[in-house]
């Protein structure tokens, strides 16, 4: 059975000396090993964390910086082409006034020379009728 002596008292004594020294020189180092190995993990994974939300920032900020350039950018090309639309249609509008002035100008002087032929016409018709006449009164009188 169990026998409660001195050799009981000794080996209590010395279990307790022998911790006492084990935690002096190894349990307490390991432990703060442990502790300063568990501290460092923490402040890594603190700053991974913290990392990881100032990327997510940054991409989310360079996502809407993108989006309103290309905005931007749809924008400057819509106001260009509108820009050069006007100006086509306004090129087109100057050069049909500039065809229909010209066109009268041309009809009027269409017109002019029309006229003035009309005129030259009629007064060589006229002196070439009075030839034909006088021609033939004095070959009737002549015959």
């Amino acid at each position: 059975m169990f026998e409660f002596n001195a050799t009981l008292i000794v080996a209590m004594i010395s279990f307790v000396v022998f911790m006492l020294i084990m935690n002096a020189i190894l349990y307490r180092p390991i432990l703060n090993m442990i502790k300063k190995r568990e501290s460092y993990i923490n402040s890594n994974y603190e700053d991974s964390k913290n990392f990881d939300k100032s990327a997510q920032e940054f991409k989310q900020t360079h996502e809407q910086k993108l989006k309103e350039a290309q905005e931007k950018c749809r924008q400057s090309f819509k106001d260009q082409i509108n820009k050069a639309q006007d100006n086509a249609a306004t090129e087109v509008k100057n050069a049909k006034e500039a065809s229909k002035i010209e066109f009268q100008n041309k009809k009027n002087a269409l017109e002019e020379q029309e006229n003035l032929l009309k005129e030259n016409l009629k007064n060589s018709a006229v002196k070439d009728l009075a030839l034909i006449i006088t021609q033939k009164i004095t070959n009737t009188v002549k015959d």
